[in-house]
């Protein structure tokens, strides 16, 4: 790393640098011939050095002396400069022109040919950055594609191409699309982060900052090359890459980040080395569930669609979801980031549970209470009760019953077969707070996959959800418990009833439904044209597979669905308890020993729909 840079990067982290170059046109997207900007300097003695090409912008980069012309999308990089030395901050901006994206090539000057070898089969992954020209080509789907860019908003990270893409295997040099840092396998890569600037201009909201930033890649099997070429990050705000934090209302609400996951959509996506995931791909499923999750009216992990951009070049749909760790315990819940737990299964290293902030000291009295509460008194101590259930501020919550029932749901309504052996989250305050443990709805791509699906017997993990939810049930109470949560959810207007799920379902289907065709135009010919893996895919469309999964959906899978999950968890309970109905008649209802059924309201009911009723003072199942 050159000196000046060094003494830059020193400067920055130290808060010496307050001033910086400013631009006559902000960033943004752009359909003129051309634009022409003025770079004007906050200090008169110095002189002003760009780039265009995403580099960091030195003493030695091209001195500013008139206004630039730009007709096709550029990365526009300045710095003030005096005695050889870089005084300012670096500001930058990307201006995007619609033709550059539609004519992406395939081999950008200076972008190698390959990216990193694949870790699971021989071979090196065939670079591709091109917008596929079948589809730009077509004047029906261009005209879609270039409606879908201004639908969302842009994020646009930008750092020096050797950050992404160097073949160089060196930590502090290689690149992070080179070395993805796999969890199997050669890891190399694993944790390396790049200094960046990420921007966020225009969409509905019509977004607007700009930051340095720390980037990296994220996920687990998704940044194997072999499996997956469109791979996902996380944007680190630390002071020795910019700001020590995000402030910006992200989600419409005024919040405070310390890491932003760029969510790459990996599971039923067109990219995907299963040939039987890529034509389930609706860009969805994930962003539902955790949508579902709060409005039942619980805490969950926020998203926001965008356009990703990597050095100007279009990397197709993502979703900006919020990281869990101890800023987000904080920003939900309050208190102190140092007093939260954040627990989850880390795929690192081997699979396995981890407190990846906080410990595992409030965790471990959850699991050893957990199995103790068959027991009413140990039930209760849960969550934070006396022996008679009644609120006792000297009592630990544990687990915060309510919200789990609900998570336990969704992953049932939804069939996810890729949880819970990972992909989940567990927050708690120590000092009770959030009422205990909480967990969070994370990375549910693979859901709605068949209506059949029953997930509500497997994974049987003891410190999983699943081992919990078990466990519990060897409790009355509990079992009880979530039998009527489950009618009352499943049932016709409730919350996981087919008019509800699918207005959810819709109303993130109305936020992509063109930029898909940006997607399909970057990545629905990898299969077919780049990297096969083991059988020749398909040139995947909007036309022709998005709206065939969606139909799909829509008349065969959301209308028998809750009535199935329903049935699915009357039957699991009654094997697993031998519960065959309701034991606690619910406030206000009625059992009079007569011939009638009565619901869990109270209500008379003369030809009871399928469900839970009292009828001659016992508690039933009509099926």
């Amino acid at each position: 790393m050159q000196k000046t840079t060094l003494l830059f990067l020193f400067l920055l982290c130290t808060g010496w640098l307050y001033s910086q170059p400013k631009f006559s046109i902000p960033h943004g997207l752009y359909d003129d011939a051309a634009i022409t900007v003025e770079i004007m300097k906050t200090d008169a003695t110095a002189t002003v050095h760009y780039t265009t090409d995403g580099s960091m912008p030195t003493a030695d980069s091209k001195k500013y002396t008139s206004p630039l012309t730009f007709n096709k999308t550029t990365l526009l990089r300045a710095v003030e400069v005096k005695d050889g030395i870089s005084v300012s901050s670096v500001t930058t901006a990307t201006y995007i022109f619609v033709a550059s994206v539609l004519e992406q090539p395939n081999n950008p000057e200076g972008y190698p040919e390959k990216w990193g070898k694949y870790t699971q089969r021989s071979g090196t992954a065939i670079a591709d950055y091109e917008m596929d020209p079948e589809m730009t080509g077509d004047p029906a789907l261009r005209e879609k594609i270039m409606q879908g860019l201004y639908t969302l908003p842009i994020l646009s990270i930008v750092s020096d191409k050797d950050n992404f893409f160097s073949h160089e295997k060196n930590s502090e040099t290689g690149g992070i699309y080179i070395y993805t840092g796999p969890p199997v396998g050669d890891n190399t890569g694993n944790g390396w982060t790049r200094q960046a600037s990420a921007e966020l201009f225009g969409g509905p909201q019509q977004h607007d900052f700009t930051t340095d930033c720390g980037v990296r890649l994220h996920g687990g099997h998704g940044r194997l090359p072999e499996k997956n070429p469109k791979h996902s990050f996380r944007l680190v705000f630390k002071k020795e890459y910019g700001p020590s934090k995000l402030e910006y209302p992200l989600f419409g609400d005024s919040a405070e980040f310390d890491q932003l996951v760029l969510r790459c959509h990996f599971g039923n996506s067109w990219q995907h080395q299963d040939p039987v995931r890529r034509p389930r791909g609706q860009y969805t499923r994930d962003v539902w569930a955790r949508r579902m999750q709060r409005k039942m009216g619980h805490t969950a992990v926020d998203a926001l669609y965008v356009h990703l951009f990597l050095n100007g070049m279009y990397w197709g749909l993502y979703n900006i979801a919020e990281r869990v760790d101890e800023q987000f315990g904080k920003s939900h819940f309050g208190g102190k980031k140092s007093e939260y737990d954040v627990v989850k299964i880390e795929e690192e290293g081997g699979r396995h549970l981890e407190a990846s902030e906080g410990t595992l000291a409030k965790w471990n009295r959850m699991i050893e209470t957990v199995g103790k509460a068959s027991d009413d008194t140990y039930y209760y101590m849960l969550q934070g009760k006396d022996a008679a259930g009644n609120d006792d501020e000297t009592i630990e919550p544990l687990l915060h019953i309510e919200s789990f029932i609900d998570y336990m749901i969704i992953n049932q309504y939804a069939g996810n077969t890729d949880w819970d052996y990972h992909n989940w989250y567990a927050v708690a305050h120590r000092e009770d707070k959030s009422k205990g443990f909480r967990f969070l709805c994370w990375d549910s791509e693979q859901i709605f996959e068949s209506s059949s699906d029953n997930v509500v017997p497997d994974n049987e993990g003891k410190n999983y959800p699943t081992g919990i939810f078990q466990a519990l049930l060897k409790n009355d109470k509990f079992a009880n418990r979530y039998l009527r949560r489950a009618q009352e959810l499943l049932s016709d207007g409730g919350m996981l009833s087919e008019r509800s799920v699918v207005q959810v379902w819709d109303s993130l289907y109305n936020v992509v439904s063109l930029a898909v065709y940006d997607e399909s135009a970057r990545w629905g010919d990898y299969r077919r044209d780049v990297h096969r893996y083991t059988s020749k895919g398909e040139l995947y469309t909007v036309d022709n597979h998005y709206m065939k999964e969606r139909n799909r959906l829509l008349t065969q899978y959301f209308p028998k669905r809750s009535a199935k999950v329903l049935k699915d968890i009357q039957t699991f309970i009654e094997s697993a308890t031998g519960i065959t109905g309701i034991k606690e008649i619910q406030t206000g209802a009625n059992d009079n020993g007569d011939d009638g059924y009565y619901n869990l309201s109270g209500q008379r009911v003369l030809k009871p729909a399928s469900g839970i009723y009292i009828h001659k003072g016992k508690k039933v199942v009509v099926k």
